[in-house]
This record gives C-alpha cells, sequence and structure tokens, in this order.
C-alpha cells in the first residue's frame, strides 16, 4: 500500500519514466527524427507514444531522455501507477540551456503528431521577466502529455519534461 502511495504521488509530482529499455545511466545521442504519423492511424501502444515523446523533442533539439530519471518507472511492476506512464527529460545547462522557446518547438512538433492542445500554455515569469516555468496539456486517444519547462533560479539548469499517461491503465490502477 505504500509502495503505491509512493508511485501516485511519484507520478504526481512529475517523476516519471519510459518503456522498459536501455536502463543505461549514461546519456546516448537523440534519436533520429521521425516524421509525425498520419492522423487517427492505429492504436497508441506504449512505443507509439514513447516514439512521439522522443521525436518531437529530437525534432526541436532538445537533448536526449536522461534514463537515470526514468529508471524507477522502467523497472516498475506490470499493473502499478508508474507502468501506465511514458516520459521524456531533457536537461539544459549553462553552455546548452533550454528555454521557452525551445519549450513551445517541443509542443508545436507534438500537436504535428496530432496531440491536441487542451487550453493554452500556462507560464510564469521570473522576476527578471523572463518565463522561467511553463505548462501545457495534450491529449490523443486515451492519452494525455502533460509538458512542462523549468529553469532553476540561478540559471545554472533546465529542463523540458514530458509525461505521458495511459488514462485507462491509470483508471484499472486506481490512480486516475
Amino acid at each position: 500500500m505504500r509502495r503505491a502511495a509512493v508511485a501516485i504521488a511519484a507520478i504526481v509530482l512529475g517523476v516519471t519514466g519510459c518503456d522498459k529499455g536501455d536502463t543505461g545511466t549514461e546519456a546516448t545521442t537523440a534519436p533520429a527524427s521521425a516524421s509525425p504519423r498520419p492522423k487517427g492511424t492505429g492504436p497508441l501502444t506504449k512505443k507509439v507514444v514513447h516514439t512521439d515523446l522522443e521525436s518531437s523533442a529530437a525534432d526541436a533539439g532538445v537533448p536526449a531522455n536522461d534514463h537515470e530519471y526514468a529508471r524507477p518507472f522502467e523497472e516498475a511492476p506490470a499493473g502499478s501507477p508508474p507502468s501506465c506512464a511514458v516520459a521524456f527529460r531533457g536537461i539544459g545547462d549553462k553552455k546548452a540551456p533550454l528555454d521557452f522557446e525551445r519549450f513551445k518547438a517541443v509542443v508545436d512538433k507534438l500537436r504535428e503528431r496530432d496531440w491536441q492542445q487542451s487550453g493554452g500554455l500556462r507560464e510564469r515569469e521570473t522576476l527578471d521577466g523572463v518565463i522561467g516555468e511553463a505548462h501545457a496539456i495534450l491529449r490523443q486517444r486515451g492519452w494525455s502529455v502533460t509538458a512542462q519547462y523549468g529553469s532553476a533560479q540561478d540559471g545554472e539548469t533546465s529542463a523540458i519534461t514530458l509525461t505521458a499517461y495511459d488514462l485507462a491503465c491509470m483508471k484499472r490502477t486506481g490512480a486516475g
């Protein structure tokens, strides 16, 4: 029971992962860009959603997925709330920062892959007048993606996080 509560809290807080696969901790190069899928074709499997997240981020110039971030969810047991999620997190730094414009490009790339944005972008400015946080929700055929952008106050790091939830799976686990 406690593990389930921790897993649900982790998902709510945005700590999600990817499909089962490479669990190495080393960074890898961004995946090759995939062209958008034709609209309304085939079921959305975890693999399709994973590809949409990774290729949208790569097309927008976001660094490769942070495998350490995904590890707890890659290893989640089937039927648990974390097993219902697919996620991507690209991390920027002072040398190669991620910014709000890059975040908007990722959201645009997802929309090219038939993800429908629900509402507008929610943004929060820093005291310097720069967008320091942003949030968007996109949906497609039983899945919901929470897209988030954030930068550290010191300007040293930034991240773009995409977390997709299989809504039926979440409901089956009692988390949705």
